[in-house]
């Protein structure tokens, strides 16, 4: 469903970083590994590391990442790129963002606005954000369709202002 949604906004994928910030050490790897399998037992895809990778319908491709720190995305990513040897940023974007080739034209960030998670240190540079206040557990397809409506609604001008 979640594929359908994004495909008549005309996207190419979704990413959905999984965000927990109560949760610490065992209860993060245990609620990562439940994440993974929930979504691989119910939608399908195949787990990649922390992140769960599915295409859809009309080929949108669905990201389920449940990393929501960006330091220990970069981190990971670093030791991964590390071992092939000279690491320069164009690698480091690729590794940090994969399987999705580009930065995001947007992140939902799931809680308040007041409060900006520590998971999008990447993606903030071109990202529109549009922030719902609802638990991770309770995201459903008309919650993914409001925040891509709101993006559609959106005057992007990558940081310039009007004339």
């Amino acid at each position: 469903m979640l594929s359908d949604i994004v495909a008549r906004a005309g996207c190419r994928w979704l990413t959905v970083i999984a965000h927990h910030d109560d949760a610490r050490g065992d209860d993060v790897s245990r609620i990562r590994e439940d994440t993974c399998a929930a979504v691989v037992a119910g939608y399908g895809g195949e787990r990649v590391g922390d992140k769960v990778v599915a295409v859809g319908h009309g080929g949108v491709t669905v990201v389920v990442d449940t990393c929501a720190e960006g330091r220990e995305r970069i981190a990971t990513a670093s030791r991964r790129l590390a071992r092939a040897g000279v690491v320069d940023e164009s690698q480091l974007a690729a590794a940090v963002l994969a399987p999705i080739p580009a930065d995001p034209d947007l992140v939902v960030v799931l809680g308040p606005a007041t409060q900006l998670p520590g998971s999008l240190v990447w993606e903030l540079a071109y990202s529109e954000l549009v922030f719902l206040d609802v638990a991770w557990t309770d995201v459903n397809a008309e919650h993914v369709e409001m925040a891509i409506d709101d993006f559609l609604r959106r005057d992007r001008r990558f940081g310039g202002i009007d004339s």
